[in-house]
């Protein structure tokens, strides 16, 4: 008569396999555009997004099914460098996430200090003054939530939609921060941060 593998060999053997399917899983989600990992370098989505060496987590599943909504936050493509004047480019080889505060076809404009869509308060947080932007189909109007230290639509003006390629869900580092990204419209900006 065979003997059979006690149940605890077996289940220590499906860790292993586990980890590598998980490992398997998260690369082809990677490859395919589905999911992105990535460290923060500046301090302009402060204090929603760790400033400096904050890691992020995207995913590029929803908006190939729908455009982005105001309030979420976005990674788009950029043509430049981080720390330097950039532009948005669909092309561009590096990216940034800023929070989507106007959509197609609003108004945005700038009273006592906030930022106002279609002439409503979109939050709390204070603003420096911009001049008004009307949005154009397929452009978006992109805020970092730390808005006196933050290179935005203000500067570079709308984002193309097809710039705009995932959508931030999660912050995984520090694991202090771990937890989903959300939206404190009452938040208070931390203003210029040192990540030297």
């Amino acid at each position: 008569m065979k003997k059979r593998r006690p149940w605890w060999r077996k289940k220590r053997a499906l860790i292993p396999a586990t980890l590598v399917s998980l490992v398997i899983v998260l690369l082809l989600l990677g490859t395919f555009g589905f999911l992105v990992l990535s460290f923060g370098e500046g301090s302009s989505g402060a204090p929603t997004l760790p400033a400096c060496e904050g890691g992020l987590i995207a995913e590029g599943f929803t908006y190939r099914f729908r455009n982005p909504r105001r309030g979420e936050i976005v990674n788009f493509h950029i043509r430049g460098r981080i720390g330097e004047p950039v532009a948005p480019d669909p092309d561009g080889s590096d990216f940034i996430a800023k929070r989507v505060i106007g959509v197609p076809g609003d108004r945005i404009t700038w009273q006592n200090s906030r930022v106002l869509v279609n002439g409503h308060k979109a939050d709390d947080i204070p603003t420096p003054e911009f001049a008004p932007v009307r949005l154009r189909d397929h452009e978006y109007f992109l805020l970092g939530d730390n808005r006196s230290s933050s290179q935005d639509s203000r500067d570079f003006g709308p984002v193309p939609r097809n710039a705009i390629f995932s959508r931030v869900i999660l912050v995984w580092w520090p694991l202090s921060r771990f937890g989903p990204v959300g939206y404190d419209r009452q938040l208070t900006p931390p203003g210029p941060v040192s990540c030297d």
